[in-house]
């Protein structure tokens, strides 16, 4: 048999008419070592090539051999088969053939006709696939697919392909396979296997993973990438805001400050503050303490200062002082349109966010009768509203709000006295230190009245965000097991904002079972925003508390709440699965809070990506349920926040014309965060917007609703004297916990307008701040590589006067018009009389040639003469402004830059200051100063003082001093 297979293959043009060997396969009678002999020929790819359709008849066969258990070459007939599949194109049969046999991952050299690796590359690209797959699925891949994956990795982990089997391990969440390629890498790790190790961080850190999952990756990586020759530290700390790892945190700032390099230690302080929780910088701060050799006492003092807020505050407020670009006529102007209290509600909310962090009260100062007018909780908010105002001030708080704040008994019902603790929250928002705490608690402790119990309440929430204070978590229950209904309401949410992204089941089960005791729909609605803050990030973490509220089947207020978990708790991660269920509430519920809410959560989920979700809700804008299109409108709002998407804003302005009112309301509050910080040349329908919202809030017959909602859209617009912008995400692009659960509190708006004040959590400031080594302010210049009305403020609003003035026409008596018709007839008389007498000129001029010089020259004077009369009475044309055509521009530091305008930016020299990140990032930046011969020039602080305008005077203001709104009557 040998010797006629051997002949056979040597044949001229290769075998060929395979069917006599086939026989042998097929029949009873051949011997057990012909079937071999002629399996392992027809394994050869030379012979193969040009006899499978022939051999495909004989499967059957072959396929029986595999079934006789004394048969000794059950690779081979496998392998054969699975050859023969894969000519055929059935890939999945052959793999199931190929993992029966002694599959090679490794491709036989190529030989003749025949080519190996084809067939190889193709079976591992199916093994792959279905593992993949299987995985998804939660499906145990079969063992003998998991020894080839195994092989196959090896093979790839041998050839140095590290970051292939990495992002095998990613896409079937296999953490054994990213460590085992982690652990492949040299000692010395080289450039490239930094570059992976940094790879490997951005995909877990932006991909939509399990927490858990997450976590065991980042440990596993920062590991190894603490051993590169200059890891990224910014980076690494990063990490261990998402791992909750204070204590490696502080160990990391402490490292770099021992080793001298004290400038990239305040960098990763002020991220640190940005990005993380109050608990996480309490743990870092008070791990510096518990060090037994503490570095260099300077810059540690500096660290602290960071760590605690007070630089960023100080920048933040010095940069929104010195840029506030507030329209006082725009003010004045929605002003003399409002009729109702809900619209002079809803100014002085829309005041305190245009105004936010500016500490420009002009508007309240200067409409004291019209603020008076404001009663009970209009009063609350007026007063609460000077907390935006005044944000940041927070060695001024007491001064500045000293004239509402309770004295030894509260007038009235306590209103202005609980906006008063509001404001106080407010001023000290995300950085309640032990001070402010201590004095909302002390005056949550002595409340008497119900508004003041409410103010105190937001204000410690809102004030102690995420310090998971397990004492200020108690101190809250004290009011909400006082049964009352509205400071059960505000005690609900600010125990949510206490434990923000730190819910736990005793906390859950808590506040659960009072949702179910309480008789109070106000109590139940503040415990449901409240349990959506304290889920904030955690994904798999909370469904637990998730599917047992949703599986409320008779309760909708736990089914509503629920759903408002499922989209904090997987806020920004862009989960399919968590998209899915959320439409199957949309679909399904017969509640409409839920409805809405579950609408909403597609904005919370796909806050990342918003293209994607512009494909989810683009169909929703239509829904014939207007809670449902409402909740759409609100999600491409939140989703494509400060963006200016024209796709977005197309979805979502045929809804203002919308039939319900409060539709049209979230559709003008939806494309102000979108729209805003915009020009005509990001969004060319911004400047059409600003109309249209004055327009819908002068219409006489326009819902109070909508108006309501255009004037909150305006203070949203021009948020922080038009330099901050709604943003869900942090520099880094990671979901924002202060964003995220100022939006969910703003939402609740819907409910109770004091919550409006809360969209402030999320704002942004658009600055670029560089500052040295001493954390102070340098002049220095940037360069922004875009024309200089690109990214200009808006045009200022016209006053109802210069609109008056234009309009006026001159208005000619009848006797007047005589008199100018005179005159008229008397010039015409003048100009012949000149035109006669310059002929007689001429004329004398052509006898004699000695007078007609003189004649001439007289002539000339008087043309001259005549037409400097004729045109000194016409007015002179003024010039309009020239426009700036320049591809380029410059900018002082502390600079206004809006994010679309990041990438373009550049250090003027770069040979001055080498920042410590790169400048699109924005924020504080803190720099080493590279020339430090050169004499160092800083930035006068304006913290505590307000440059008049330049073609006022070089003189400087201070800020204007605290004073009271005569309340008191009202």
């Amino acid at each position: 048999m040998l010797t006629l297979l051997n002949r056979w293959r040597s044949q001229p043009g290769g075998p060929s008419n395979a069917s006599a060997f086939i026989r042998v396969l097929e029949s009873p009678k051949s011997s057990v070592s012909d079937k071999v002999l002629v399996l392992k020929a027809f394994n050869d790819w030379d012979v193969l090539v040009n006899t499978w359709f022939e051999v495909a008849d004989a499967l059957p066969a072959v396929e029986k051999l595999l079934d006789v258990t004394a048969f000794p070459e059950h690779s081979s007939a496998a392998l054969l088969v699975s050859k023969v599949y894969f000519c055929l194109e059935q890939y999945e049969r052959a793999l199931e053939f190929a993992l029966r046999g002694d599959f090679n991952v490794v491709p036989a050299p190529r030989v003749g006709l025949g080519n190996d690796a084809e067939y190889v590359n193709k079976i591992i690209e199916t093994a792959i696939d279905t593992y993949k797959i299987m995985s998804q699925q939660g499906i145990a891949a079969p063992q003998q697919l998991r020894e080839l994956v195994d092989k196959i990795v090896a093979r790839n982990l041998d050839n140095r392909e590290i970051w292939y089997v990495i992002s095998l391990g990613f896409e079937t969440t296999n953490l054994p396979m990213i460590e085992k390629a982690i652990s492949a890498m040299p000692a010395e790790l080289n450039v490239k296997n930094q570059t992976t190790l940094v790879e490997t961080l951005n995909r877990v850190v932006n991909g939509a993973f399990d927490r858990s999952f997450r976590f065991k990756v980042i440990n596993t990586v920062i590991k190894t990438y603490l051993k590169c020759p200059s890891p990224d530290m910014s980076k690494i700390c990063e990490c261990y805001v998402l791992t909750d790892n204070a204590e490696s945190a502080a160990d990391t700032i402490t490292d770099l400050i021992s080793r001298n390099l004290s400038t990239r230690s305040y960098q990763i302080a002020f991220d640190l503050y940005e990005t993380a929780s109050q608990g996480f910088l309490d743990r870092v701060l008070r791990r510096f303490e518990q060090q037994e050799q503490p570095a260099d006492a300077k810059s540690m003092e500096k660290v602290h200062s960071i760590l605690k807020g007070h630089e960023t505050v100080k920048a933040y407020l010095d940069f929104y002082v010195r840029h506030n670009h507030t329209d006082s006529v725009l003010m004045e102007e929605i002003k003399e349109n409002i009729r109702t209290a809900s619209a002079h509600n809803a100014l002085l909310i829309s005041n305190g966010l245009m105004q936010y962090g500016t500490t420009c009260d002009d508007f309240l100062r200067n409409n004291l009768s019209w603020v008076s007018k404001a009663t009970n909780w209009n009063k609350f908010n007026a007063v609460a509203s000077l907390g935006l105002i005044h944000h940041g001030q927070e060695a001024s708080a007491m001064k500045v709000l000293d004239p509402y704040l309770p004295k030894e008994s509260v007038e009235g019902f306590g209103f202005k006295e609980g906006g008063a603790m509001l404001a106080y929250g407010l001023i000290h928002a995300k950085h309640g230190d032990a001070t402010a705490m201590s004095t909302l608690a002390q005056w949550l402790k002595t409340a008497e009245n119900e508004p003041v119990r409410h103010g105190a309440c937001l204000g410690f929430g809102i004030a102690g965000l995420g310090s998971s204070s397990v004492s200020g978590y108690e101190k809250i229950r004290e009011v909400l097991q006082r049964d009352e209904a509205v400071s059960g309401e505000s005690a609900g949410i600010a125990m949510g904002l206490i434990m923000a992204g730190n819910l736990n089941q005793e906390v859950f089960n808590e506040l659960k079972q009072y949702t179910v005791d309480t008789q109070h729909d106000k109590t139940q609605r503040g415990i449901r925003t409240g349990l959506a803050c304290a889920s904030f990030g955690l994904q798999g973490d909370a469904e637990p508390y998730i599917t047992e509220a949703i599986g409320a089947k008779s309760n909708p207020m736990l089914r509503s709440t629920g759903i408002c978990m499922l989209s904090m708790a997987y806020a920004g991660t862009g989960s399919p699965d968590v998209v899915r269920r959320l439409l199957e509430k949309v679909a399904t519920d017969p509640n409409l809070d839920v409805k809405r809410y579950a609408t909403i959560g597609i904005g919370f989920v796909l806050s990342k990506d918003p293209n994607t979700c512009l494909s989810y809700v683009s169909m929703l804008t239509e829904h014939f349920n207007g809670h449902v299109r409402y909740g759409a409108a609100m999600a491409l709002g939140i989703a494509c926040a400060g963006t200016g998407n024209m796709e977005a804003i197309g979805l979502i302005e045929p809804m203002i014309s919308d039939k319900e009112g409060f539709v049209r309301k979230g559709a003008l509050l939806s494309l102000s965060l979108i729209m805003c910080q915009q020009t005509d040349y990001t969004c060319p329908k911004v400047n059409g917007f600003r109309k249209q919202l004055l327009k819908k809030i002068g219409e006489k017959n326009e819902d109070s609703l909508v108006k309501f909602g255009a004037i909150i859209a305006q203070g949203l617009l021009d948020i922080g004297g038009q330099n901050a912008a709604v943003s869900m995400h942090n520099s880094d692009g990671q979901p924002d916990m202060g964003s995220m659960v100022g939006m969910m509190c703003f939402l609740h708006g819907w409910f109770w307008h004091s919550m409006h004040f809360f969209i402030a959590l999320a704002a942004k400031p658009s600055c670029l701040v560089m500052v040295n080594e001493n954390l102070k302010i340098p002049v220095l210049d940037y360069v922004c590589h875009a024309n200089s009305q690109k990214f200009a403020y808006p045009p200022r609003a016209e006053s109802k006067k210069d609109k008056d003035i234009k309009k006026v026409e001159t208005v000619v008596l009848s006797i007047t018009g005589k008199k100018n018709a005179l005159k008229k007839a008397a010039a015409a008389e003048e100009k012949k009389r000149r035109e006669a007498a310059a002929a007689a000129a001429l004329h004398a001029a052509a006898q004699s040639s000695s007078s007609a010089s003189g004649g001439a020259a007289a002539g000339a004077a008087g043309e001259d003469e005549k037409m400097e009369v004729d045109q000194q009475g016409k007015p002179k044309k003024e010039k309009a402004p020239e426009k700036d055509t320049k591809p380029i521009h410059r900018l002082c530091n502390p600079a206004r830059v809006i994010p679309a305008q990041r990438n373009l930016i550049t250090i003027s020299d770069p040979r001055s200051y080498s920042p410590m990140k790169p400048l699109y990032k924005g924020g504080i930046i803190v720099s080493d100063r590279i020339d430090k011969e050169r004499e160092e020039k800083l930035v006068s602080e304006v913290v505590a003082q307000v440059s008049l305008p330049a073609s006022s005077s070089n003189a400087e203001l201070k800020p204007p001093q605290p004073f009271e709104i005569n309340l008191t009557d009202y």
